[in-house]
């Protein structure tokens, strides 16, 4: 299931984007599936919990893909800014036997590169 095949409603003047109910119902089918390959419950009240678990996944993976899709460009990079510096922070906590002077310096490069196409978007703004 992806945007493109989202359904796009219109309430109150706001436009949001949220997946059909049969992409939704389709992705709870296939989490259910791959739950239940190796091992299947023996009682339907157990079936129809996992398939419920499966379901509010596949609601909450479309909640999340609508809202993914109504960012702006700046937010989405800002976002990404702030998970690069997560990530630096994890890298400089590795053991002392592993080498993170090549990672380390991939994240500031890139981290470098979202911030100054930050910055010359808010000067066009500014403009």
């Amino acid at each position: 299931m992806n945007i493109d095949v989202a359904t796009q409603r219109v309430q109150k003047g706001k436009t949001s984007f949220m997946p059909a109910i049969p992409d939704v119902m389709t992705t709870a089918w296939t989490l259910y599936h791959q739950d239940t390959r190796l091992c299947r419950p023996s009682t339907a009240a157990a079936r129809r919990k996992w398939f419920a678990r499966a379901l509010s996944r596949a609601w909450r993976w479309a909640r999340q893909q609508a809202t993914e899709a109504t960012k702006t460009e700046d937010q989405s990079r800002a976002e990404r800014i702030a998970n690069l510096w997560l990530e630096l922070l994890r890298i400089d906590a590795r053991p002392f036997g592993m080498s993170i002077a090549r990672d380390r310096a991939t994240m500031m490069e890139e981290i470098h590169h979202l911030s100054a196409k930050s910055l010359v978007s808010v000067a066009q703004m500014a403009a």
